[in-house]
C-alpha cells in the first residue's frame, strides 16, 4: 500500500512497485496506463527524474528503440517546455528513422511550423470543419443510437470507435463507406491495437498508400473542377501570402495527422464523457433539462479525464527545467495528464468541478504554438454524441460488465470497454 499525498492507494497487482521508489523508469506499465493519476501524484513530489521509455505515435515496441526521457510532471513544468518551443524540439527523430509517415505541424519546429500552420489555419475555416459538416454529425450521431436502440450496449465498440473514424472520412472526402480503414489506420499509429507487429508494420504501409492515393486523386478532380471543398481539398488549395502551397506529400501527411490525432484521441474523449455519465448520474438529469451545461461539463472532462496525456521533446541546448540541468540531444516526456492533475493550478484536481474558474488553462491539447489546431473539431464531435444520448434516453446506467481501460501505449488515456444500458426516454 502507498500513502500518496496523504491517501492511501493499493497499486494493482499486476505493478512491479516498491513503495515510495516508484520512479520515472516505472511510468510505461499496463497498470499505470490504465491509472495513471496517483502515480502522476507521486512523481510531481520528486525531483525530475530520467528514465522514461515510451514509444511515439507510429513507431512499433518491439521494432523501434525509445529513446530515454527526462519525465516531466509538474504543471508549471510542462508549460515551460511547451512555450518554449525554441529549446524544446517538436521534431521527432525515433519516428522519422521508423517505418511510419511522420506528422504535419505536431513534429515542425519554426520558421515550417508558422508556414504550415498558416496554410492549415486557412484549410480549417469554420465553414469546412463546423458550419458544413455540423448537420451531418447530428444526423449521423442520431442514425447510429437509432440503430443501437435503447438496453444493454458496450459504448466503445457500438458507438465511440465508429464516430471519430465517419467524422474525418466526412471531413477529408474519403469513401464514406471505409471509415473502418480509418480507425485500424488510427489504432496501429497509435499503438492501441491488437495487431502483431507484423501486422502494424503492413497497416503504416498500407495507411501511407491509402493516402497517397486519394490524394493524387484529388488534385485531377481540382484540375478539372469536379472537388468537392471539404478538408482535403482546403489543405491542397490554401496558400500564404507569398502564393505558397503544401506539397502533395504534405498534404498528404496532413490527411494522416489528422487520422492519427482526430480517430484515435477522439474515440477516448467520447468514452471519457459517458464513463462520467455513469459516475454523475444526477449532473446527467441536470443537462437533460439544461443544454447549456454540455459545454463546462465537457470542458472540465478535458481536463480531468482528457485522452492525451504525454508528448515526448528534444532539448537543442544545455538549460534548466526548475533545478534539473537538461543537456543539448536529452529528451523530455511531458505529461498532460499531470499537469492538468497538479493542486498548484487546479484545487482538488481529482474532483469533477462544474464551471471550474481556470479550466481553459489545461494542458490536454497543448500549448503555446503547438496547441492543437483540431481541438474545436473534438470538442464539436463530443458535443454531437452528447445531445444524441441525452435527447434519446432519460439515464445511462451501469450494463452488463466493468468499465476497463487500455493500458497499450500510454499516448491516450481512455477506456476499451464501456457496458451501458440506455434507458429510453
Amino acid at each position: 500500500m502507498l500513502e500518496i499525498n496523504g491517501k492511501e492507494f493499493i497499486p494493482d497487482d499486476d505493478l512491479v512497485i516498491q513503495g515510495d521508489e516508484f520512479s520515472a523508469c516505472d511510468i510505461e506499465q499496463p497498470a499505470v496506463i490504465r491509472n495513471p493519476f496517483p502515480y502522476y501524484d507521486l512523481m510531481r513530489d520528486k525531483p525530475i527524474q530520467f528514465g522514461v521509455r515510451g514509444y511515439p505515435p507510429g513507431t512499433v515496441q518491439g521494432v523501434d528503440e525509445p529513446i530515454p526521457a527526462w519525465g516531466i510532471f509538474r504543471y508549471d513544468d510542462v508549460k515551460h517546455v511547451y512555450a518554449n518551443h525554441k529549446i524544446f524540439s517538436s521534431q521527432d527523430r525515433m519516428q522519422e528513422a521508423s517505418e511510419a509517415p511522420s506528422m504535419m505541424l505536431v513534429n515542425h519546429d519554426q520558421p515550417e511550423h508558422t508556414f504550415l500552420r498558416n496554410v492549415a489555419r486557412q484549410a480549417f475555416s469554420p465553414k469546412r470543419v463546423d458550419q458544413d459538416v455540423a448537420p451531418w454529425l447530428a444526423e449521423i450521431c442520431d442514425h447510429m443510437l437509432e440503430k443501437e436502440g435503447p438496453g444493454n450496449v458496450d459504448f466503445m465498440t457500438n458507438l465511440a470507435a465508429d464516430l471519430p473514424a465517419r467524422f474525418i472520412a466526412k471531413l477529408l472526402g474519403t469513401p464514406a463507406d471505409e471509415y473502418r480503414k480509418i480507425r485500424q489506420f488510427a489504432d496501429a499509429y497509435m499503438g492501441t491495437s491488437t495487431q502483431t507487429t507484423e501486422e502494424k508494420l503492413a497497416t503504416s504501409i498500407e495507411f501511407n498508400d491509402y493516402f497517397t492515393y486519394h490524394v493524387n486523386e484529388r488534385y485531377k478532380q481540382i484540375e478539372a473542377g469536379t472537388a468537392e471543398d471539404n478538408l482535403m481539398t482546403g489543405f491542397i488549395v490554401a496558400e500564404n501570402d507569398d502564393g505558397k502551397k503544401l506539397t502533395p506529400e504534405e498534404v498528404k501527411k496532413f490527411c494522416i495527422t489528422m487520422v492519427a490525432g482526430g480517430a484515435e484521441s477522439s474515440v477516448f474523449l467520447l468514452g471519457n464523457q459517458v464513463v462520467s455519465f455513469l459516475e454523475m448520474p444526477e449532473l446527467y438529469q441536470k443537462m437533460r433539462k439544461d443544454r447549456s451545461l454540455i459545454r463546462p461539463f465537457l470542458e472540465e472532462n478535458i481536463r480531468r479525464t482528457g485522452p492525451i496525456q504525454r508528448l515526448f521533446r528534444e532539448c537543442l541546448e544545455d538549460t534548466m527545467i526548475g533545478d534539473q540541468e537538461i543537456k543539448e540531444g536529452e529528451w523530455v516526456c511531458v505529461f498532460n495528464g499531470s499537469g492538468n492533475h497538479d493542486p498548484s493550478m487546479f484545487e482538488n484536481p481529482s474532483e469533477f468541478i462544474m464551471d471550474r474558474p481556470n479550466v481553459g488553462k489545461n494542458l490536454t491539447f497543448g500549448h503555446g504554438i503547438h496547441h492543437c489546431i483540431a481541438a474545436l473539431v473534438a470538442r464539436n464531435e463530443a458535443a454531437a454524441m452528447m445531445n444524441g444520448i441525452l435527447d434519446r434516453y432519460k439515464a445511462v446506467e451501469p450494463g452488463d460488465g466493468e468499465v476497463v481501460f487500455q493500458d497499450r501505449n500510454f499516448i491516450n488515456y481512455g477506456p476499451s470497454t464501456v457496458p451501458v444500458n440506455f434507458m429510453p426516454a
